[in-house]
């Protein structure tokens, strides 16, 4: 489900180009793997991780988009603390960076709120 509320970056400004989808309004699934995938969207994504991790700092992603593996370089632009029960988790807002066209075209597909339910 997309946020009623368009979230901000720390300085109040909304800083993301296109809305995010969570994992079960996506066409086909898609997957972070060693983190779970708070949300995702052309640009990037949020994941939640249990330690925070440095504002512009390098991530090397492995997503499993509709069952096929793609490595992604991506940008930390925000780290929130994320209450979640008894153990602390942390809000991870990445920036894709040079993302292939094979993988941009299976992001595309997944993203795509018409597909969804189709074979």
């Amino acid at each position: 489900m997309i946020a009623a509320r368009r979230p901000t970056g720390p300085d109040g400004v909304e800083r993301r180009r296109a809305p995010r989808l969570e994992p079960g309004d996506l066409a086909e699934p898609v997957l972070v793997v060693g983190s779970r995938l708070v949300n995702i969207g052309p640009g990037g994504l949020m994941l939640e991780a249990p330690v925070p991790l440095s504002l512009e700092s390098s991530l090397h992603l492995r997503l499993v988009v509709a069952g096929e593996r793609t490595d992604v370089d991506a940008r930390v632009r925000g780290c929130v603390a994320r209450p979640h029960g008894r153990r602390d988790a942390w809000g991870v807002g990445v920036e894709f960076e040079n993302l292939d066209p094979a993988a941009r075209e299976r992001l595309d597909r997944a993203l795509d709120p018409g597909r969804k339910g189709r074979a």
